[in-house]
């Protein structure tokens, strides 16, 4: 088969396409031809080696990836959830730039009627985190108010979606006045362009001067900061991301002062039961995909190259059939 693999540290230019052999399924496991595959800012940082190493080490050449779907093409002995020919979304994988990839077979959701395999390839991440923020952490409530940073971003756009769902009003933020418009043609109620500066001041002017109730925060760094600022007391802020940097000074007072929880969060805090049943809020339209671009899997390091550049509003995607 044909995979991406990168031998070295680096930018785009290290994804080079190469042959490797097929992979075969053990015991439950399943192999996948693979439709498509999500491309996510987790692939770049692990690319560019600024992401933690795993255990062992890292062992070059290495695959690439983290979701997918796909057609099942082979099984392994004791899988009973899925079967040959069934279009499936690929989720925890630890690889998915490839036209073949072996997965557990606990990892493969079968796709309800009217979800695609494009649009399934790029929502597992996007939708399993932003539900872990807003259900799982924050334990966001009908009549509250979130805060998304970032908002025109894969996650923020699922949360701005899914905080809709439940009820909430939302308030986004974003670099651009076109990224506004955006995340308000997905279900932001407010938007507020933190090109700038500061923003805490709007925010609190949108609630009545009282500030949100929950914070959905992938960028970090001086985002991190405002959102002490737009929280109100009692407050939860969920953090998956750093987009905007991964450290900052701050003044620890103002989290036990407003009793404030800062909490971790990402796509595997989501149960296998409520993924499953997000998938069936895509299908049946209570929740969009947004694909904005593609790209064949050979060109990989130009889809890479545009997140990069703070250009993709939602999700984009390499392409490995039709």
């Amino acid at each position: 088969m044909k995979a991406i693999q990168f031998h070295e540290f680096g930018g785009p230019e290290v994804l080079k396409l190469e042959e490797v052999a097929d992979p075969q399924p053990g015991p439950g496991e399943a192999v996948l031809r693979m439709h498509s595959a999500g491309v996510n800012p987790t692939d770049i940082t692990t690319r560019s080696g600024r992401a933690p190493a795993p255990a062992g080490g890292f062992v070059f050449p290495s695959l690439l990836g983290r979701e997918g779907a796909g057609i099942v093409e082979s099984i392994g002995d004791g899988v009973t959830n899925i079967a040959v020919g069934d279009e499936v979304a690929l989720r925890n994988a630890s690889y998915s730039y490839a036209e073949l990839v072996k997965s557990p077979a606990e990892n493969l959701y079968k796709l309800p009627k009217g979800l695609g395999m494009l649009e399934a390839s790029t929502c597992v991440i996007t939708c399993s985190t932003a539900w872990d923020a807003l259900v799982n952490k924050c334990q966001v409530q009908a009549g509250q108010t979130v805060l998304v940073q970032g908002a025109a971003g894969g996650v923020s756009v699922a949360a701005i979606q899914i905080a809709k769902l439940l009820g909430a009003t939302v308030i986004g933020t974003a670099s651009s006045d076109e990224k506004l418009a955006y995340a308000s043609a997905q279900g932001m109620d407010h938007g507020v362009n933190y090109s700038s500066g500061t923003y805490a001041d709007k925010v609190k002017e949108l609630t009545g001067g009282a500030g949100v109730d929950a914070v959905v925060d992938g960028v970090g760094g001086n985002a991190f900061l405002e959102s002490l600022n737009c929280i109100k007391p009692n407050g939860r802020i969920a953090i998956y991301g750093t987009a905007g940097g991964r450290e900052v000074t701050l003044n620890l007072s103002n989290i036990f002062r407003l009793r404030v929880a800062v909490l971790g969060s990402g796509g595997t805090g989501t149960s296998h039961s409520d993924f499953a049943a997000l998938l069936q809020m895509l299908a049946d339209g209570r929740l969009k995909p947004t694909v904005e671009r593609t790209w064949p899997i050979a060109e990989v390091g130009e889809a890479q190259r545009f997140i990069e550049e703070r250009r993709v509003m939602g999700k984009v995607a390499i392409v490995m059939a039709g």
